[in-house]
């Protein structure tokens, strides 16, 4: 191999590695990404001066679609092993309601009617079947003492919507909506 294109490998490889650190230490504000690039534009230049334009096209192209792609699928990689999208596909599939009783009783309020205990802005607090839960409406800021209806329950998120009071009250204790 060339010294000139061994150069360009290194200058190259350096870039890589103040990108990724770049990842590992947020609190330079860039100036890694900024030092990788200005790397690569030198590593080019080096192809350019030394070499042929052919290889300094090549190189240029290797580095504007090989790089992305290559920092792409590390993302997704690292996106497969994280910890939030395990605790999503677990909470899709309901291991995770499984192991953990609270969330199952949270789920279990979908479909319920309650009243709003505090002004929903769009969070506050409703009561459903006795319970105290905090809650999300929709995006409509709700009024205290209004009828609301659990719609979803994702973790420990509860959404609600304003509804009129419900017809069947049977199972409804007003004494302790109060």
């Amino acid at each position: 191999m060339e010294s000139y294109l061994a150069v360009s490998l290194m200058l190259i490889a350096l870039g890589v590695v103040l990108l990724v650190g770049e990842f590992f230490f947020p609190i330079t504000g860039g100036l890694m990404v900024v030092g990788g690039i200005v790397l690569f534009v030198v590593a080019v230049a080096v192809i350019y001066a030394n070499g042929s334009t052919t290889e300094a096209v090549v190189a240029t192209i290797g580095l504007c679609v090989g790089l992305p792609a290559v920092f792409a699928g590390l993302f997704k990689t690292w996106q497969q092993f994280s910890l939030k999208s395990g605790l999503d596909a677990d909470a899709a599939g309901g291991t995770l309601t499984a192991a953990m009783p609270e969330l199952a009783e949270l789920d279990r309020l979908k479909g319920r009617y309650g009243r709003t205990l505090t002004p929903m802005r769009p969070s506050g607090s409703v009561e459903i079947d006795g319970r105290r839960v905090d809650a999300l409406s929709e995006g409509m800021m709700i009024d205290p003492g209004v009828w609301v209806r659990c719609v979803d329950v994702k973790g420990s998120r509860v959404t609600v919507r304003q509804v009129d009071a419900p017809a069947d009250l049977g199972n409804i204790n007003l004494d302790d909506m109060k």
